[in-house]
């Protein structure tokens, strides 16, 4: 038997194997921005973040009289762009999250048909390293860039709503 022999006797579908779904996501258009490189990744949050206080800012102008209230509607378009990103990056957190625990784990949950049929596989040994090795060079660092981007979206929310409810209240 060789070592490459559980590649055929695997039962789980391809698409439900955690490797492949780990490159599914990699090479996805909009999860892949976790995997950029730090400027690139960078860029691209701060890219999201004014486009959407872009897109908001006529939102912000219909709904909040700029003449009465200017610092309140500023304080706005920040605060909602904050808000959109974080929700952005929740899901992307959530879902490299949910890889990094199929990829670990020593049992795969997977469906036949997709009708109530759920089956556990049992990972050989070869894939459970060879997962665990992909998981914890490729997949932590992600989880925890996206922790720490979250935690800055956190505090810049808290930093604008407190100056906000300090200057008004």
């Amino acid at each position: 038997m060789s070592e490459f022999d559980w590649l055929i006797k695997c039962p789980v579908l391809r698409d439900q194997r955690p490797f492949y779904e780990y490159l599914k996501r990699k090479e996805s258009l909009v999860l892949g921005w976790v995997v950029l490189k730090q400027i690139k990744y960078t860029k691209r949050f701060f890219v999201s973040l004014f486009s959407l206080c872009l897109l908001l800012f006529p939102i912000t102008y219909l709904t909040i009289s700029f003449s009465y209230y200017p610092i309140q509607s500023v304080f706005f378009i920040l605060l909602l762009p904050l808000f959109g990103v974080g929700i952005v990056y929740c899901y992307f957190f959530i879902t490299w999250f949910y890889i990094r625990k199929r990829l670990v784990e020593a049992k795969v949950w997977y469906e036949e048909s997709g009708w109530y049929d759920g089956k556990i596989w049992i990972k050989p040994t070869s894939v459970l390293k060879h997962e665990k090795l992909l998981c914890y060079y490729q997949i932590v660092p992600l989880v925890k860039r996206l922790k720490n981007t979250l935690k800055i979206i956190f505090f810049s929310i808290v930093v604008v709503m407190l100056t906000f409810f300090f200057l008004f209240y």
